[in-house]
């Protein structure tokens, strides 16, 4: 099910509009003032980042906020020789948003996952906005519990389900977030798929088990794949929409 923050998106790509429509359509901004809009706008940054790129460091206060317009970037943990990513970021998401709480550090390191492009404001010019529109801050604090909220479900995940309920729920997450509805079927395609090693460190398992998993679901009907596109059967989505619910 979609947020109403992505309601209020236009369908046009975010990298193509000016940057005060960004800013405008984009959580935890679309109350602020037109005045507010474009003082945040004037101090904004357009910035592409290859992939691999890491935006902000795990324990490093965050320089500002950044607006995902285009590719994926994911929030990645680590410790004991391995990572996990905890969440994948797509347009119209934002990270760093802790740089309006006075240095509070990153509890995640933001890497990009594919070649991006995103929109970079800076937090002194994010903490001056607050001050003046405390209902961004509202906002802002919104979307932190959201994402604290996720990172626990992965946790609640990794300690009670399989690999298979595991990897339905990533998908099912990152395809109603991410994706869209097939104009062909009644599922969802989700586009660019996160590779199977990315799919692995998303569920905490390795790649060859995510892909002995991937193939049963397709042989089921429940995912096809075509490059780096997948489409999500309606199935799949409503065990996977019915069980997050749970």
């Amino acid at each position: 099910m979609r947020s109403l923050a992505d309601s209020r998106r236009p369908a046009i790509p975010l990298e193509r509009l000016p940057v005060p429509e960004v800013i405008a359509v984009v959580e935890p901004f679309t109350a602020a003032r037109p005045e507010e809009v474009e003082a945040l706008a004037s101090a904004s940054v357009r910035i592409r980042k290859t992939s691999g790129t890491v935006l902000l460091e795990e324990g490093a206060a965050a320089e500002g906020i950044y607006i995902v317009l285009r590719g994926r970037v994911n929030l990645v943990r680590e410790g004991a020789g391995r990572d996990l990513i905890l969440s994948s970021l797509g347009p119209g998401d934002v990270i760093g948003e802790g740089c309006a709480f006075d240095d509070t550090p990153m509890s995640t390191s933001a890497v990009t996952a594919t070649p991006s492009e995103l929109l970079h404001i800076p937090a002194d010019v994010v903490a001056a906005h607050v001050r003046r529109h405390p209902e961004t801050l509202v906002r802002l604090m919104r979307l932190m519990s959201t994402k604290i909220r996720d990172i626990e479900n992965v946790a609640s995940s990794l300690a009670l389900h399989d690999v298979e309920e595991r990897l339905r729920r990533t998908l099912v997450r990152l395809a109603q977030r991410q994706g869209r509805r097939s104009p062909q079927s009644s599922g969802w395609i989700l586009a660019p798929v996160p590779t199977q090693s990315e799919l692995a460190r998303m569920v905490g398992s390795c790649r060859e088990t995510v892909s002995r998993t991937l193939s049963a679901m397709a042989r089921n009907g429940l995912v096809s794949s075509s490059g780096r596109r997948m489409i999500l059967d309606e199935r799949m989505v409503s065990g996977g929409a019915e069980a997050s619910a749970a």
